[in-house]
């Protein structure tokens, strides 16, 4: 038992001191305020969130973004979307950062993820399978809910994730939320057939 109690321990441990040293905030928001705005979006079937990030300890760090892909519960493959330390330009100079993610299912039957940052944007397109449809894009957490956010440590933020279905045969997402397990785990712990983490790293 102390065994059990120790190898958790230090699984938690790193976690907490990348967040106890990090003043780091994180809120997401699904949508857009213009109603008429969202119309549109809904009807071109995309997707749209806003991530934002705020803390004196984003002044000077860089970040990188990737996208895990997973199909029937398995990482099949990482992409690398964008990493600041490619030039110092990047690197942030602020105390608070934003972005816009939108992701859309085109009619080639790929999902087209588009990041837009202030003044430059990152596209890439991941081939989907004939029967993956219905994806949507869920956060982590709450709305404009902040919650922590580390330092020199990769974390999702957001998925865009097709639905599973229910002991009662209903259709529905997963909670990301109250889920209890992590992030690579939802495709096993729901029998998610396919989808993609969207992670970021300060550094």
């Amino acid at each position: 038992m102390y065994k059990i109690i120790a190898l958790i321990a230090s699984l938690l441990l790193p976690i907490s001191i990348a967040s106890a040293q990090s003043n780091i905030k994180l809120s997401t928001i699904d949508g857009v305020e213009n109603e008429d705005l969202m119309n549109v979006l809904r009807f071109q079937g995309i997707n749209y969130q806003k991530v934002k990030f705020t803390g004196t300890h984003l002044w000077g760090k860089d970040f990188k973004i990737v996208i895990r892909d997973f199909a029937n519960g398995k990482l099949i493959k990482t992409y690398e979307i964008f990493d600041s330390k490619e030039d110092e330009y990047f690197k942030l100079k602020e105390q608070e950062f934003h972005f816009n993610v939108l992701v859309q299912k085109t009619p080639n039957g790929k999902a087209k993820f588009d990041f837009r940052f202030l003044g430059f944007g990152v596209t890439k397109e991941i081939a989907l399978g004939a029967d993956q449809k219905d994806f949507a894009l869920k956060s982590f957490q709450a709305g404009a809910n902040e919650v922590g956010f580390p330092i020199n440590q990769s974390q999702s933020i957001i998925a865009f994730t097709m639905p599973y279905q229910s002991k009662g045969k209903s259709t529905q997402y997963p909670d990301l939320i109250n889920a209890n397990v992590p992030p690579e785990n939802l495709g096993r712990q729901f029998k998610i057939p396919r989808y993609f983490l969207v992670d970021l790293r300060f550094d």
